[in-house]
């Protein structure tokens, strides 16, 4: 477990450039809930809420798409990989590290969405709700970009994820039913896009549960593949 956490925290401190900027979209919202009328402009708040969870999702399949090639590149991995660590522990590592940037991204977007959409009549525990949501559709779309990444460049990694969640979105948004449950990213963000301030809202736990069985298989195979990977070979 130590060195799964000293890998998360190497990871931290590798993207700390690209984390800054994440968390600055947050404060945007904060700028603007001191700026406006939040109780007559709360329609327009709400969508830029939504929008910061477009941007947890793309920085996500960024972060995760990249992690693995970065490190190949600087040949730090075969520092690190020499001095006994195990693939799995790296793999496992660079995960916890992505998931602890979402957990901070979306912890620090629920509390700004608490002071500022809140004020304007939107119940916190739908809020907070919607949050848990967010970071499990981020969570399946950084790990599905790890996945990707042990054997594809980082452009490439980033469009077979892309892909890859979009076509089972797309399929259920056109013949409906339960084809998106395949990888469920659109139905973690079906009631996130559809939230208003007077949405009757119910839990369907279903699309949680696929996401927590599909982040720890993605882990899983991401761990499978790497250890049969050469990387000494680049992937460019």
């Amino acid at each position: 477990m130590r060195v799964v956490l000293l890998i998360a925290a190497n990871f931290l401190r590798a993207q700390r450039w690209p984390i800054l900027v994440l968390l600055l979209w947050v404060l945007v919202l904060s700028a603007l809930g001191l700026a406006v009328d939040v109780r007559r402009e709360r329609e327009d708040l709400l969508i830029i809420f939504k929008q910061l969870a477009a941007y947890a999702i793309a920085f996500a399949i960024f972060l995760g798409g990249s992690a693995i090639h970065n490190e190949r590149k600087s040949r730090r991995i075969l520092t690190v990989l020499s001095k006994g660590v195990g693939r799995a522990q790296y793999i496992f590592g660079t995960l916890t590290g992505l998931a602890l940037v979402l957990v901070l991204y979306c912890f620090c977007m629920g509390f700004t969405g608490s002071w500022v959409l809140g004020r304007a009549g939107f119940p916190l525990p739908f809020l907070w709700f919607l949050m848990l949501l967010c970071l499990l559709a981020s969570l399946l779309a950084g790990s599905l970009a790890v996945v990707f990444s042990t054997f594809l460049n980082p452009l490439f990694a980033s469009l077979a994820t892309a892909v890859f969640l979009g076509v089972p979105a797309m399929a259920a948004l056109q013949f409906g039913g339960r084809l998106g449950h395949f990888v469920p990213l659109y139905p973690l963000l079906d009631l996130f896009l559809k939230a208003s301030f007077e949405t009757a809202w119910r839990a369907d736990w279903i699309p949680i549960l696929l996401a927590l069985a599909e982040i720890v298989a993605c882990s899983l195979l991401a761990s499978w593949i790497f250890e049969r990977r050469d990387i000494a070979v680049s992937d460019d």
